[in-house]
This record gives structure tokens, sequence and C-alpha cells, in this order.
């Protein structure tokens, strides 16, 4: 395979097709702090805009079917401003939401209302040492 130039520098966004637009907006929203971003999809379409830190999540409502449609994305990872993966998890379990079991990369998955996973990393998480190593050298 042939490489360039081009280099991924982040995630801009992530869409997830949800059964209830509004639902899973107040999920985003109070669960996990995410930010409405104030965008209309117009009139006819029953979306919500979201931001966290630069990226954004788009939420579609769809009218009937499967929210998965048989093309889900496996998992979505989402940094957590937590130290350890213990306060995320007591976090999550004061107001009801389950975690999966500990994976050994220090993590663990929720659902949101229309069980797309979400994979918590607080900042112990393994695929945050490059974050660790630029903090300290930074400061």
């Amino acid at each position: 395979m042939t490489t360039t130039k081009l280099k991924v520098t982040g995630i801009d966004h992530v869409v997830l097709h949800v059964a209830d637009v509004e639902r899973s907006k107040r999920f985003y929203m109070e669960v996990l702090g995410f930010e409405d971003r104030n965008v209309s999809g117009g009139p006819s379409m029953k979306a919500s805009f979201l931001r966290c830190g630069y990226q954004g999540l788009d939420l579609f409502e769809v009218s009937s079917g499967d929210v998965h449609g048989g093309e889900e994305m496996n998992h979505m990872a989402l940094c957590v401003a937590a130290n350890d993966l213990d306060e995320i998890v007591s976090e999550l379990s004061k107001i009801g939401i389950e975690t999966s079991d500990r994976t050994p990369r220090n993590t663990v998955f929720i659902s949101d209302p229309d069980g797309h996973r979400i994979e918590m990393l607080p900042f112990s998480a393994d695929e945050r040492a490059r974050e660790r190593d630029a903090a300290r050298a930074s400061g």
C-alpha cells in the first residue's frame, strides 16, 4: 500500500442514528457532559448536534427500523476527565448507568439509550499514554 503525507489529527464528529433524539440528547448532555452546538438541521429533520471538546456528535432520529441498520460502528471512545476508572464507575453507578467489566486497557463500556457502545477512557487508560507524556513534558 502506498503511503501519503496526510496525517489524521483527531475526530471531527461521529454520527449516530437514534430512536428518540430528545432522549439521546438528554443522555449525552446530562450523563456525559456534552454541550449543544445550537445548530439546526432544518424543519423536516429530527436531529441534534452536540459537542465534546472540539469533536461533534450528531444524533439523527430514524422513524422506523433498526437504529443500527446493519451498518453500525463498533463503538465510540471518549476521553474522560477522571484520573482513574474507579471514579468513572462510581459516578455512573450513582445514576444507575451499568458498566461492563474492566478491559485489559483500563477502560469500561456503557451503552446509550439506543444500545450504542461507548468506551470510557480515564486519564490512566493505556490509550492516553501520549496525553500523559505531553502533560509531563509541558509542566
